[in-house]
């Protein structure tokens, strides 16, 4: 009985880790993001994203920034990633790029 009940604590002490360690970003990431979504099309020559059915525009001097580097390349835009971003009016002007797992 006493190792069933520590196997399900060691196994809940990992899930919780699992999830908190999928969350954490660094630093020059905000603590919220003006708004999320999966990418559905990206016409990176034309300006263009859409993202969640939506479609944007992209400023000319977008930033896109990824937890391994805090300034990347605009092709790390991909359909099916996980984004967060921050609107000027209808253009975007920064990217982050979020795991999958993210939970908003």
């Amino acid at each position: 009985m006493k190792k069933t009940v520590l196997l399900i604590i060691v196994m809940v002490c990992g899930f919780m880790s699992t999830s908190a360690l999928a969350q954490k970003f660094p630093a020059y990431y905000p603590k919220g993001f003006q708004e999320t979504g999966v990418i559905d099309a990206v016409y990176l020559g034309k300006g263009r994203i859409i993202i969640g059915d939506i479609a944007y525009r992209i400023s000319p001097q977008v930033v896109v920034r990824s937890r391994s580097s805090k300034e990347d390349s605009a092709l790390r835009l991909r359909v099916g990633a996980m984004v967060g971003f921050k609107l000027s009016g209808n253009v975007i002007t920064e990217f982050w790029l979020l795991p999958d797992n993210y939970d908003r």
